[in-house]
């Protein structure tokens, strides 16, 4: 028995020396040092990735209702796309003074315009959609705006907020894009000469004329937004209520 209490005591001594070895040789690997820079983190999502899928579950009397739901849902989509459009607005730059003069014979004039007119099409559809964005943000925005009635429409404030926010940003940066009037001026002007050869025509011409009237006034989306807003419900009490406080 002793011999064998002697063997299981040299066994431990010999494997706490191994130990103590291996600590001497890697212990400068194993230190552990903390972080030079605090690390900011935020755990609140600026967006919502589950877009709300379970806003139909939502209490209609409770904190927030399936509509407001709704309602947050399509304004964090509507921001997500204005900001889309913010900076494919900001880094468009003139396509039409890269293109060349139409010269020639009247076959090749033709051949020019037609040729400048589908170099001209993608970039002037993209300013397209800018006017597209100003009906859709001003009809979701009214509509949320409208719900905005009860003690759970933090929210949904907020996210008007944002899209308030975007919708202004695009009106500036459209005021200062004078490359915008010019390429779509280009771009009607080869329209007008290649129109025989092109595909729906009659649309491409009505959103031409409307484009440029979006693009001559300035701040269309602020404005288009503050006259629907007038539109509401209740909206001629408040403002005089208001003017009544300040009176």
């Amino acid at each position: 028995r002793q011999s064998r209490s002697f063997g299981l005591m040299a066994a431990a001594i010999s494997t706490n020396e191994q130990l103590a070895s291996l600590q001497r040789d890697f212990a400068p690997h194993l230190e552990l040092q903390p972080p030079s820079d605090r690390v900011a983190c935020s755990l609140r999502p600026r967006a919502n990735p589950t877009n709300y899928s379970d806003r139909k579950a939502f209490d209609p009397t409770g904190v927030l209702s399936a509509d407001e739901a709704t309602g947050m849902a399509e304004l964090e989509a509507l921001e997500a796309r204005g900001l889309e459009l913010c900076s494919a607005l900001y880094t468009y730059r003139s396509i039409a003074r890269a293109l060349p003069t139409a010269g020639g014979d009247d076959e090749n004039k033709r051949a020019m315009y037609l040729t400048s007119f589908e170099v001209l099409h993608p970039h002037v559809q993209r300013v397209k959609e800018l006017m597209y964005y100003k009906d859709d943000a001003v009809a979701k925005f009214c509509a949320s705006l409208a719900l905005c009635t009860g003690p759970g429409s933090d929210g949904l404030l907020l996210a008007l907020s944002r899209v308030f926010d975007v919708v202004a940003v695009l009106d500036s940066i459209k005021d200062t894009k004078a490359c915008l009037s010019n390429d779509l001026s280009v771009y009607k002007r080869a329209f007008a000469h290649c129109r025989a050869d092109v595909t729906n025509a009659d649309a491409i011409f009505n959103s031409n004329n409307a484009l440029q009237l979006f693009l001559a006034e300035k701040g269309p989306l602020l404005s288009a937004l503050k006259a629907a807003v007038h539109r509401l419900p209740g909206a001629e009490e408040s403002s005089s209520r208001r003017g009544m406080r300040t009176l």
